[in-house]
């Protein structure tokens, strides 16, 4: 129901023509011997003509749609289009072909909007600054603590408060008029979509592709380690002293190997002791050769002895590979029912535009591409 262009992939086209910055150097220029070059007559210079330059919308008729009868310009279409660009003007890049393979969604994607916004000015449903604070505040009180802290850390860095944002959003036309229209469909075409428990659940049952963890891959292992440093460079007094601090981690393990993960979160030196020393799961050549031929080796669960690398003293524990897992149903509930909603939503809104369509007897005067066959997954999730 927002207003969309297609030209995303026009824009990721034009991207990859940009050379790379300082792709090549630029070879010294040796000066030439010294020519006495007398310029040429002006009668002989003949100016090259420019080439003309290409119309983009040349594919687009004069009159790309009516609706009633009364004609939609190519120009209402143009004028839509630069005033959503930052400088009002397409990127050089763009060429005819592009938008013509976009002109029929340019088109129908206009008269979907112009009509939507006839009915919700029949129905009082008039875009403004006022009636979209008041609803963004309502769709931030709806935030869970963690967005809402999340957002004020964002905002932070902005050097932006809340009230200011909310000014600053509620000022935007494209804001005003997405929260004139949510409100109208709600009203409207929305106002009695429901998405039942019974539902949620269902998709759930039917669905299990969606809420499996992965497994881990049989080619890697899992292992914790607990690191004290000592690099090369250390002195010999560094290094007995790390030494004995491994030997001494190393007779605590022996007395308590379940102290494992309190040892490594007080005691290791590598970013992995705030987790417990683990390293989660690796393939061989991810680790340096002393550190992976050990951990290959280990039986799960097994605790290797002290283990000598360019880092320092290790302490290495094979943990059990992670197998697949299903998430739990009230870890997901909530997620499967918004985007339930999310599809009935879409689905009301095209039937919505469909019927009223028809009554507004409306006419696209571009042509329609044929479908893209690209395979959905239905219900996945966001």
């Amino acid at each position: 129901m927002k207003k969309t262009i297609m030209l995303s992939a026009l824009f990721v086209a034009g991207a990859l023509c940009v050379p790379a910055m300082g792709a090549a150097k630029k070879e010294a220029v040796k000066p030439a011997n010294k020519i006495e070059v007398k310029p040429a007559p002006k009668a002989t210079v003949k100016a090259k003509a420019e080439a003309p330059k290409e119309d983009v919308w040349a594919s687009l008729p004069n009159i790309v749609a009516t609706i009633n009868g009364k004609p939609v310009m190519k120009s209402e279409i143009i004028k839509m289009m630069m005033s959503q660009l930052p400088d009002g003007k397409l990127p050089p890049y763009i060429t005819a072909d592009m938008i013509k393979s976009i002109a029929y969604n340019l088109v129908n994607n206009f008269v979907d909007n112009k009509i939507m916004e006839i009915e919700m000015a029949k129905a009082g449903f008039k875009p403004s600054k006022a009636l979209a604070e008041k609803e963004i505040k309502k769709q931030f009180k709806s935030l869970t603590k963690e967005q809402l802290d999340q957002l004020n850390k964002q905002l932070s860095i902005q050097k932006l408060t809340m009230d200011k944002y909310i000014d600053q959003l509620a000022s935007n036309p494209g804001v005003q008029q997405g929260c004139a229209t949510q409100l109208f469909a709600e009203s409207t075409f929305l106002k009695n979509l429901t998405v039942t428990p019974a539902e949620v659940k269902d998709f759930y049952n039917k669905n299990p592709q969606y809420f499996a963890t992965p497994a881990d891959d049989p080619s890697q292992v899992r292992a914790s380690h607990i690191l004290i440093m000592c690099e090369a460079k250390a002195t010999a007094a560094e290094q007995k002293a790390a030494l004995a601090k491994i030997n001494e981690i190393k007779a605590q393990l022996k007395k308590n190997p379940a102290a494992f993960n309190d040892l490594a979160k007080k005691e290791s030196k590598c970013p992995s002791g705030k987790n417990g020393g683990s390293l989660g799961a690796f393939g061989k050549g991810q680790m340096v050769k002393e550190f992976e031929d050990v951990a290959f080796k280990l039986k799960e669960g097994e605790i290797s002895d002290i283990v000598k690398t360019q880092f320092g003293y290790h302490i290495i524990r094979r943990d059990a590979a992670k197998k697949s897992e299903t998430i739990p149903f009230d870890t997901v509930k909530d997620r499967i029912a918004q985007n339930l909603k999310a599809q009935k939503s879409q689905v009301a809104y095209m039937e919505y535009l469909n019927n009223i369509k028809k009554q507004y007897k409306v006419i696209i005067n571009v042509k329609k591409p044929a479908p893209q066959q690209t395979p959905m997954l239905p219900g996945q999730l966001q």
